[in-house]
C-alpha cells in the first residue's frame, strides 16, 4: 500500500500536412506552415512535454518516458506509431494526451486500443470532446481543467489501484463467515472477479507450525528481541510483563512470513473460532499486536475475520495514507463509540511520529499485548469511518469527531467516543452493512465518493 504510483504515459499527438495551404482546419499564420516547420514546432513543444510534467505532477506519479505520435492527412495512425507506445504498456495506468491538431481523435484511439483511462489536461473543446467519446463506450476519459484536478485524478487512481491489489491472507480452517462478524463479505470469488481482489486462505495448522518455526529460529528471535525492545523502550507506560510482549511479537512474525510466502498485503483472523483452539492460551498470545504493527507498515489488518471492515479499512488507509484503528460501534445518544484493541501507531501518516502510547495486557491472567493510545488526545479530531457490506457492492461512509477516549483493564480498549451528524440514523444504516467501522484521521468522503465512481461502488455517506 505504501509507494503505490500511477503509471503516467505522456503522448504528444501531431498532425503533420503534406504542405502549405489554407482550408477548414488550418488559418492564418497556421497555413503557412510547411511540413518540415509542422514538424519542427511539435519536437519544440514536445521537448518540453516532460519537463512541465515533472515540475507540476503530485508524487503518486511515476512520469514514464514521453512518445509522439505522428496523424497523416488521412487522420489514421499507423502501426509503427502505435509500436512507439508498447514498450512500456504493463506500467501505464494512464495516457495523458496532448498535442496539435485532432488530439483528442488520437486519445479516443488510444483508449479504445489499450483500454486504459485516457486524459487530457485543459480547458478547450478537445478535452471534453474526447471524455464523452470514450465514456459512451464504456471506457474511462477525463478532462481535468488545470494540474490541481488532474493530481486529483492521480490520487483517485492510485488508490484504485492499490485497492485492487489486495491480496488477503484469511485465517480461517472452514467457513469464511466467522461466528463474531457474520455480516462479513462471504463471496470470494466475485470480489476476485469484479474489483480484482484476490485472497488465500491458511488453516490454523499452517500458523501454528509457523509460530513453531519462528520460536524456534535463532535469527527470528533475534528479530523479535529488537522489536520488543523498541516497543518497550518507546512506550509510555509497561503495564505487561516483556515475556508475554515476546509472545505476541512472535505471532507477529509468523503472521508476516506467510504474508510474504503467499504474497499477500492485508490479513483477517478469526479471534472467536482461534480462541476455541486454546492455540492462544497455549502461545499466550493474542492477534491484537500483530494488527497494529501491520497496519503502521500499510498492510490492512482486521479483527474477527471481517473482510467487510478490512476493505472499507484499506480504502481509508490507501487515500489518506495513514494507519487506522477499528472498532465494534454502539449507540450512545448523540454520538457513536468504536472499542478494539488495535490503534495504530502512524495514524497521522505513514511519514509522521509514532502516536504516544502504552502498553498493557488484554486477558485477565496478564498475557495478550495491545497497545493503548487517547485516541481523543490527537490534534486532529475529525475522522472517517467505513466499511462495506456483505455483497461489497456498496460502501457506508461517515464523518464525525472525536470527544473522548475510555480505557478497560481486559479486553478489548481503547473506547474511543465520535460525534457524528445522527448517531441513530448512521446505526439504522449499518443493517445493510454490519458492525465493526475502520476509523482514520480526517474527512475524506469527498474522495471516497469519487473513488466509488471509479470502483463502480455505491458510497452512502451518513
Amino acid at each position: 500500500m505504501i509507494g503505490v504510483k500511477v503509471g503516467v504515459k505522456p503522448v504528444f499527438s501531431s498532425l503533420i500536412h503534406s504542405g502549405a495551404w489554407e482550408g477548414p482546419c488550418r488559418v492564418g499564420d497556421l497555413a503557412d506552415l510547411t511540413p518540415e516547420a509542422e514538424k519542427t514546432r511539435a519536437k519544440e513543444a514536445f521537448g518540453q512535454l516532460k519537463e512541465h510534467l515533472e515540475e507540476n505532477l503530485s508524487a503518486d506519479a511515476q512520469v514514464l518516458e514521453p512518445v509522439m505520435i505522428e496523424l497523416g492527412e488521412d487522420l489514421v495512425i499507423r502501426q509503427s506509431e502505435f509500436q512507439k507506445l508498447e514498450a512500456d504498456l504493463p506500467e501505464v495506468d494512464l495516457y495523458l494526451v496532448s498535442g496539435h491538431g485532432c488530439c483528442q481523435y488520437a486519445g479516443v484511439k488510444i483508449g479504445e486500443r489499450y483500454n486504459k483511462p485516457v486524459a487530457m489536461i485543459g480547458c478547450g473543446v478537445s478535452t471534453v470532446d474526447l471524455a464523452a467519446y470514450l465514456r459512451s463506450r464504456g471506457m474511462e476519459g477525463f478532462a481535468p481543467l488545470d494540474f490541481d484536478e488532474l493530481n486529483q485524478l492521480i490520487s483517485l487512481l492510485r488508490v484504485r489501484k492499490t485497492f485492487q491489489q489486495l491480496n488477503m491472507l484469511v485465517v480461517a480452517d472452514e467457513e469464511i463467515i466467522t461466528i463474531g462478524v457474520v455480516s462479513s463479505v462471504w463471496n470470494l470469488e466475485d470480489l476476485k472477479a469484479r474489483l480484482g481482489i484476490d485472497s488465500k486462505r491458511i488453516a490454523f495448522k499452517t500458523l501454528s507450525d509457523e509460530i513453531d518455526r519462528v520460536i524456534e529460529s535463532k535469527a527470528e528471535q533475534k528479530k523479535a528481541a529488537q522489536l520488543v525492545d523498541k516497543l518497550v523502550s518507546n512506550a509510555q507506560e509497561l503495564r505487561i510483563d516483556e515475556d508475554y510482549v515476546t509472545n505476541d511479537v512472535n505471532f507477529y512474525l509468523a503472521i508476516k512470513n506467510l504474508m510474504e510466502k503467499y504474497e499477500c498485503n492485508a490479513v483477517t483472523v478469526p479471534c472467536f473460532e482461534l480462541c476455541c483452539t486454546q492455540l492462544p492460551a497455549q502461545w499466550q498470545a493474542v492477534p491484537c499486536l500483530t494488527h497494529s504493527l501491520l497496519k503502521d507498515q500499510g498492510y490492512p489488518s482486521s479483527c474477527e475475520g471481517d473482510i467487510s471492515v478490512l476493505l472499507g479499512m484499506a480504502l481509508l488507509m490507501a487515500i489518506a495514507k495513514k494507519s487506522s484503528f477499528m472498532g465494534n460501534p454502539a449507540f450512545h445518544e448523540n454520538v457513536i463509540r468504536l472499542t478494539h484493541s488495535v490503534p495504530g501507531l502512524k495514524m497521522n501518516g505513514f511519514d509522521s511520529p509514532d502516536l504516544p502510547y502504552h502498553l498493557a495486557s488484554f486477558t485477565a491472567a496478564g498475557w495478550g499485548t495491545k497497545i493503548q493510545i487517547d485516541l481523543a488526545a490527537n490534534e486532529e479530531k475529525e475522522v472517517t469511518l467505513a466499511r462495506f457490506n456483505p455483497l461489497a457492492t456498496k460502501v457506508l461512509i461517515a464523518r464525525g469527531k472525536t470527544v473522548r477516549c475510555e480505557f478497560h483493564e481486559n479486553g478489548c480498549s481503547p473506547s474511543v467516543f465520535i460525534e457524528v451528524a445522527d448517531a441513530r440514523e448512521l446505526i439504522h444504516k449499518q443493517v445493510d452493512y454490519g458492525h465493526h467501522m475502520a476509523m482514520v484521521y480526517g474527512d475524506y468522503t469527498s474522495e471516497a465518493e469519487k473513488l466509488g465512481e471509479l470502483l463502480g461502488l455505491e458510497v452512502e455517506v451518513v
